[in-house]
């Protein structure tokens, strides 16, 4: 004879969506080609020779996603990785299900820390152009996810996210 098996169907509410579009994205474009311009009026270098640092660019991506997969495995959560990597504000990482604001927020923080330090300490060991490219590049490209972060300090404590194509939503359970 077969038991009954008890199971529990969440709904949520969306309480707010943030999505990073083709807005942000113009936005990061505009403030990396304003550092560029600031660094070579710094270094007195013209721009053009500045072209070939954006090279390192990938490296804050890879950082991302590399930081964000470690949290997840010491704290013993289930990340996924998306198709979307290289479009990705969030560089395709992300958890499957929602997950509490706690673990969002201190995944989130850990990346964008985590990130910074890794760039002050690499700077010491690169040429300075590139040294400059790699830190005004991670405060760019961290910036989808520290908005979501502030974002997130406007909803209630019971709140969960999840991770969509280019955003994230606010969730809140019904029951």
């Amino acid at each position: 004879m077969k038991e009954p098996i008890s199971q529990t169907i969440y709904s949520y509410k969306l309480l707010y969506r943030f999505r990073w579009g083709v807005i942000g994205y113009m936005l990061q474009w505009l403030l990396m080609g304003s550092s560029l311009i600031g660094i070579s009026l710094y270094l007195s270098i013209p721009v053009a020779r500045l072209i070939v640092t954006l090279a390192i660019l990938p490296a804050i991506a890879i950082c991302h996603l590399i930081l964000f997969r470690l949290y997840a495995q010491m704290r013993m959560h289930k990340p996924q990785t998306t198709a979307d990597m290289l479009v990705s504000p969030w560089w395709g990482s992300g958890y499957r299900l929602p997950v509490p604001l706690t673990v969002y927020r201190t995944g989130e923080s850990t990346v964008l820390f985590g990130c910074l330090f890794l760039a002050a300490a690499a700077y010491v060991w690169l040429p300075v152009e590139y040294g400059l490219t790699l830190l005004s590049g991670t405060m760019v490209l961290s910036l989808p996810r520290l908005l979501a972060l502030l974002a997130s300090f406007r909803q209630p404590k019971q709140c969960r996210v999840k991770y969509e194509n280019r955003g994230v939503a606010f969730l809140l359970t019904d029951g």
